[in-house]
């Protein structure tokens, strides 16, 4: 019976060993260097220590077990048992350490641990069997590193003379908590303040705090200048806050317009298309094509390749068409823009053709016609316009051959006048 009480005895006090500090809220662990992050591989230490008045503990061994699947998955304990030996004399103290690695992935927080503590309890020259207690929890602290990263944006390609609704959007992908956010979006520098205006909400945006994975957006509107060149422009902006600080940009294309002005001439019985790019954007493999119509006739070909035309540039296109009907013509433009794009545009021109080519076939062709298939007839009316000249020079060759017989009929002719008075 004595035994027996004795053994309970001693199992109380070994429980009352390990109850140290039970009032308090929270035991943390003892780390090598704080803070410790992700990644970290450190020593930590469990103090041990005898309370009890008169026990003696031999052959402890200490075991830190993690006390949830979070921490198991966050914190691994890289020892399996340390063994701190005897605690003999009452308020004697041994310290357990533990080598741990922090993952990687792991979060920011507090990560919770079990002691378990396994030892022999002597209370006199009799032994007793190993023992195994909990102690209190224990508690690691991992500190993570905020990583803000502009997840999304709606910014594409914008135009000048254009107000775009802008959002942005953040998320953090550290394992660290960022506190107090603002976003500062920077227009005024010198490349940027004439092409880039940020109107109705300022420059600064809050988006508050964000832990791992969290999300928030900003919306602003963007006006572009009407005068903007084409570019790629990056706007820097800053992510600042009580933890953090980070810059980045947005970046934004501007792609311009690009715009053709149409007029046209005749010539010689030819259509002479003027093409003019007045946007700001550089046309390149632009052609124009007089598409099958019901007011035009086209003979030969409809399509004429004009090359490449800056902004200000023109150049023309020559067509053989005649007016059948009485609309505007359409034109069709095919170009090559300045993202690579190939793009088309058709267009109306109000045409005026003079009654040459009005469905008729021009004074030109019409001489040309003559001359190729009405050559002797040519030939004939030259001939009757110097029929005179031609007798004039007859006569005279007749009249110096015959000079003699001539002269003889003169003096004949004068001797009978002669006789008759």
């Amino acid at each position: 019976m004595n035994n027996i009480i004795r053994k309970s005895i001693s199992f109380l006090l070994i429980l009352l060993l390990f109850l140290q500090g039970a009032s308090a809220a929270k035991i943390y662990l003892v780390t090598e260097h704080e803070p410790v992050y992700p990644g970290d591989t450190v020593f930590v230490w469990v103090p041990i220590k005898n309370i009890g008045y008169g026990t003696w503990l031999s052959d402890t061994v200490v075991k830190l077990i993690p006390a949830n699947n979070a921490t198991e998955k966050a914190v691994h304990v890289l020892d399996d048992a340390v063994v701190i030996g005897n605690i003999e004399d009452w308020n004697d103290m041994r310290t357990a350490k533990f080598k741990v690695h922090i993952d990687k992935s792991a979060v920011e927080g507090e990560y919770d641990f079990h002691v378990h503590i396994t030892s022999k309890g002597k209370v006199d020259s009799g032994g007793s069997l190993p023992t195994t207690t909990m102690q209190e929890d224990r508690i690691l602290v991992v500190s993570g590193t905020p990583v803000i990263t502009l997840s999304n944006s709606s910014i594409g390609t914008v135009i000048p003379g254009s107000s775009n609704e802008i959002v942005l959007k953040f998320r953090n992908e550290g394992t660290g908590t960022a506190r107090n956010l603002y976003v500062d979006i920077n227009t005024a520098m010198e490349h940027l303040t004439n092409v880039f205006s940020i109107v109705g909400s300022g420059t600064r945006f809050s988006i508050g705090s964000l832990s791992p994975g969290d999300e928030a957006e900003i919306r602003f509107t963007l006006l572009v200048d009407a005068q903007a060149q084409t570019g790629v422009y990056n706007i820097p902006l800053k992510i600042s806050g009580m933890n953090y600080s980070a810059s980045d940009f947005i970046g934004v294309g501007v792609a311009g317009i690009t715009d053709f002005e149409l007029s046209y001439q005749e010539s010689g019985g030819s259509f002479l298309l003027s093409v003019s790019n007045v946007g700001v954007n550089p046309a390149k493999a632009v052609s124009v094509e007089i598409p099958s119509q019901n007011s035009f006739s086209v003979s030969g070909s409809s399509t004429q390749v004009i090359g490449n035309l800056n902004s200000g540039d023109y150049t023309s296109a020559n067509f053989q068409i005649s007016r059948i009907g009485r609309s505007d013509m359409a034109i069709k433009i095919q170009y090559t823009d300045a993202t690579g794009v190939r793009r088309s545009i058709e267009k109306k021109l109000p045409i005026k053709l003079s009654s040459g080519m009005a469905g008729t076939t021009s004074k030109d062709a019409g001489d040309q016609h003559e001359a190729m298939h009405g050559g002797g007839s040519n030939i004939s009316k030259q001939a009757v316009s110097f029929a005179p000249y031609l007798g004039i020079i007859v006569l005279g060759i007749i009249g110096f051959w015959q000079r003699k017989s001539i002269t003889e009929m003169y003096q004949r002719l004068k001797f009978q006048r002669q006789r008759r008075k």
